[in-house]
Parts: structure tokens; C-alpha cells; sequence
């Protein structure tokens, strides 16, 4: 029975051995440039385990790895291996992410650096992925003069822009703010574009404890990028336009820029018929108007006023323009005439509108000291209203 058993155990053994393929003794045996020819001649299945080893030698030997070539050969082909599936990558690699955090961080080698970056995307699903995000943050933290023209800052910058997070977003906003590296301007913007949509409240939160020229700025980006969807513009716009009221309400100043950067939020609100965004515009209307009194506003400029509070169609813009266009009446009564071009836009939003509340207001202007043309306008609205 015992001799059974010996016989049984030595053919297993035996057996094992045999299905131990030529590539895997290779790696087992040989020197470095072996074991990295056996990784990067592997079929794919066996490939998979080698790379593991492959990870496993250089992550025991790290020490000596940091500036060996034939270790960042090894590094790099093994690298390669890895499963391209994320579920298989996961599956088979539970401690992958781990493990690729290590490689970065053990090899300044820029080849090995962007590989383990492109095997980041990888494990962007499993629950240690925040140990990655913290590493490209500090990365991006601490980069110096050093850094520039490098391919890894490249590539973390492309990365923190896929898979960042909220510091990532914070981060990334000072690098394009302080425009310390011009050479990496197109990956910046694009990354904070990305960050931007994917972590809308901070970037609400940094609208409101910006200057003006940096509202401008920062919106200037989102709203000329086609990536971005007309609503998220808005939700931005809206925020903005918020935060250069209490600006102007704490400071009262007016100036033309900050006037036309009003009308620029006011305009992507409108564009994307951002309801929510209507009280608000209602409420800016009264700055605009001062805005256009002080020449800080053109009559062009005005009417856009006028005609994007009209669009938006908020239960109080009716009165608010008809409110206006009794103003208008009040001194025309003095024969003190407004631009022709504005007073037919107030008439042409409130039959737009078609709120009652306009009939008065509307009727008085046929009976005062306009052009007929204006008249006709008003009459033309009148027959808009809705009773």
C-alpha cells in the first residue's frame, strides 16, 4: 500500500514537472534577459503567470531593480503581459494595483513609468484605485523644473484627467492657472475639462472664491470647449453669474469687462433654456440696467439683455420688462427718447411673453410721442397677450 502511494505521489510529481513549459523554465533558471525573453515570448495564458513572477522578482529585488536596465526590460515586458480585461486583470491579480503603485514608484526609468500608467486604466474599478489617484496627486504636487518636457508628467496629466478625483480637480486648476507649464497647456485644459464636469460641486465652490478676471477665465474655457453639453455651461454659468453679483453688490463697481462677462453668462443660460437659471436673471436685470445707464452695456448689448430674460420665461420676467417699458413711457412723457432699437426689443419680449400684466404699459405706448413704427410694435404685442 505505502509502495502504492510512493509510486502515486512520484508520478504526480513527475507529471507537474512535465507540464512545466520550456518558457517557464527558462524564467525559473535563467538569468534576467532570460526570464525577460521568457515573459515577452510566452503565449498569452502562460504569458499572464510569467508576468506575475516577473512583477513578484523585481518587487523582491527592488533595491537593485531602481537603476538596472535589464530589471526595467523585465519590468516593461512583463508590464505588457498583463491582461488588457479589467475583470480578468483583477481576477487573477488581486494585489495588481498594489503592485503597479510599486513599480512606479521603484523605477525613475521613463518607459517602465508610462507603462505602469497605461496599466492604471486598468484598475480604475477596484477599491484601492484612491492609493493610485494620491500618487499621480502628490506626482503632480511635486513637480519642478525637472519635470518639463517629460512624457511621464504627459501622461499623469491625461490620467488625473480620466480617473481623478476632487484634489485632482483642485490641482490640475492651479497648473492651469499659473501656466507654469506651457508645453503641457493642451493636456492641462483637457484634463480640467474632464475634472471640471466629473466634480461639479468643487467647481461651484472655486467659482465662488474666485476674482472676477478668474470667473472669466475659468468659464471662458468651459464654454468654448464642444466637449462640454450645453447644460453643464449653464449649471457653470449660472454659478458665475451669481458670484459676480455678490462681487458687484460687496464692491458696486461697473465696469465694461465685467458687464460683458455677464452678458456672456446670461447668454449660456439662455442658450441652454436653463429654466432653473431664470429667477436669477430676473434678478440681474436691475444691474444691467444701471450697467447700460453707465455706458458699461451698449444698446446691442442690452437688447441680448432683454431678449434672453424674455426666453427664459420666468413667471416674474413679464413684469420686470413691462416695469422697464413703464419707465421708458415715464420719460418719453418728457420727451426724453430711449434708443429706438431698445424699446422695440422690451416691446417685442413682453408680446413674446404674453402676460397680461404688459397690457397697460403696452396700450400707453400707443398714445405717446413714438415713431408709428414703435406704435405698430405695440399694438402687435397687445394682440400676443394671453387672457
Amino acid at each position: 500500500m505505502k509502495k502504492s502511494i510512493f509510486i502515486l505521489a512520484l508520478a504526480f510529481i513527475f507529471n507537474l514537472y512535465a507540464e512545466t513549459s520550456d518558457f517557464e523554465k527558462s524564467f525559473i533558471k535563467g538569468n534576467i534577459q532570460d526570464k525577460t525573453r521568457a515573459v515577452k515570448e510566452a503565449s498569452d495564458e502562460e504569458g499572464d503567470r510569467l508576468a506575475k513572477k516577473g512583477i513578484d522578482f523585481i518587487l523582491e529585488n527592488k533595491e537593485i531593480a531602481r537603476s538596472d536596465r535589464d530589471f526595467s526590460a523585465l519590468a516593461v515586458a512583463s508590464l505588457f503581459k498583463l491582461p488588457k480585461d479589467e475583470k480578468i486583470l483583477g481576477k487573477n491579480f488581486p494585489s495588481a494595483t498594489e503592485n503597479l503603485i510599486q513599480l512606479f514608484e521603484v523605477f525613475e526609468d521613463e518607459t517602465v513609468r508610462i507603462a505602469v500608467l497605461d496599466k492604471f486604466e486598468n484598475v480604475s474599478n477596484s477599491k484601492s484605485f484612491f492609493k493610485v489617484q494620491n500618487l499621480m496627486n502628490g506626482y503632480l504636487e511635486e513637480l519642478d523644473s525637472n519635470s518639463q518636457n517629460s512624457a511621464v508628467t504627459k501622461k499623469v496629466i491625461e490620467l488625473v484627467g480620466k480617473t481623478g478625483n476632487e484634489e485632482s480637480f483642485l490641482i490640475v486648476y492651479r497648473l492651469w492657472k499659473e501656466k507654469k507649464y506651457p508645453e503641457f497647456s493642451p493636456e492641462i485644459q483637457k484634463s480640467l475639462l474632464r475634472l471640471s464636469y466629473a466634480n461639479i460641486t468643487e467647481s461651484i465652490k472655486l467659482i465662488s472664491s474666485s476674482s472676477i478676471e478668474e470667473i472669466g477665465e475659468f468659464f471662458g474655457l468651459i464654454n468654448n470647449s464642444s466637449e462640454i453639453s450645453l447644460n453643464f455651461k449653464a449649471e457653470i454659468a449660472e454659478n458665475a453669474l451669481l458670484a459676480t453679483i455678490h462681487y458687484m453688490e460687496d464692491k458696486s463697481e461697473k465696469t465694461a469687462a465685467t458687464a460683458g462677462l455677464q452678458l456672456k453668462l446670461l447668454k449660456a443660460i439662455s442658450d441652454a433654456n436653463w429654466t432653473r437659471g431664470a429667477g436669477l436673471s430676473v434678478r440681474f436685470f436691475a444691474i444691467a440696467k444701471d450697467e447700460y445707464k453707465t455706458s458699461c452695456l451698449n444698446d446691442e448689448q442690452f437688447i441680448q439683455v432683454i431678449e434672453c430674460i424674455a426666453k427664459l420665461s420666468s413667471p416674474d420676467a413679464a413684469q420686470t420688462i413691462s416695469a422697464y417699458l413703464a419707465e421708458i413711457n415715464s420719460e418719453t412723457e418728457k420727451n426724453n427718447f430711449s434708443a429706438q432699437n431698445v424699446v422695440l426689443a422690451v416691446i417685442n419680449s413682453l408680446g413674446a411673453l404674453g402676460d397680461k400684466t404688459a397690457f397697460d404699459n403696452l396700450l400707453y405706448v400707443t398714445y405717446l410721442n413714438y415713431p408709428e413704427d414703435v406704435k405698430t410694435a405695440a399694438r402687435n404685442s397687445l394682440a400676443k397677450l394671453k387672457w
